[in-house]
């Protein structure tokens, strides 16, 4: 009887979390685990932000830091307790496999010119003592931000970063810990801070 109430919560639980950001994802037959959160500031209502496919199951934490950005994720695709962080677009393929702790990150956050970092401090001293988002005057337009694309059968290990505008080749292997600041080829290895090829994955372990 208690097990059974207990599952009965969890789905409420689940459906209750599910229904405070229905409108901004659209998902196909797929899973979000407990552990998945989703983060809009400033969102547009109803703007589709996250598009997933079937037989995938989410285990992260998804933010759009403005009122920008779109994820698209494929079919059978697992992605664990980690944070995909979106201010322009993150493609991941079908088939791809995402360990804990790691970072998918678009954008720089803030500007290399340490007078607009100034500023950004300032703005959100005053965005969080007026009640607002901590955030919600901050100016992007002094931030780079560029795409990432994660191709479909690439395995991405536990701790690892990915920054802005790189590009994971189809069936590729980032090692532990790895920070990712360059793409990455096809059916490679890459490990280290800068990942670098280490590896280069037998003909015979590769799709046809």
């Amino acid at each position: 009887m208690i097990g059974t109430l207990i599952k009965l919560f969890r789905k409420y639980q689940a459906k209750s979390r599910f229904n405070s950001f229905k409108n901004y994802i659209k998902i196909g037959r797929s899973h979000l685990f407990d552990t998945f959160i989703l983060n809009v500031n400033q969102p547009i209502h109803d703007r589709i932000y996250v598009t997933v496919g079937d037989d995938t199951i989410l285990g992260c934490q998804i933010t759009f830091e403005s009122g920008q950005g779109e994820i698209v994720i494929g079919n059978n695709v697992f992605l664990g307790s980690s944070q995909l962080i979106c201010r322009t677009r993150i493609e991941i393929g079908d088939n791809v496999f995402m360990a804990w702790g790691g970072y998918i990150y678009d954008h720089d956050s803030h500007s290399t010119d340490y007078k607009e970092r100034e500023k950004d401090i300032t703005r959100q001293l005053e965005d969080y003592r007026s009640g607002k988002d901590f955030i919600a005057s901050k100016n992007w337009d002094v931030v780079n931000s560029r795409p990432i694309k994660i191709g479909a059968n690439a395995w991405i290990g536990m701790n690892c970063t990915i920054l802005k505008g790189v590009t994971v080749g189809e069936g590729a292997i980032i090692g532990a810990g790895s920070v990712v600041t360059k793409d990455v080829p096809a059916w490679s290895i890459v490990a280290g801070n800068p990942a670098k090829v280490v590896k280069e994955i037998p003909l015979e372990l590769r799709k046809k």
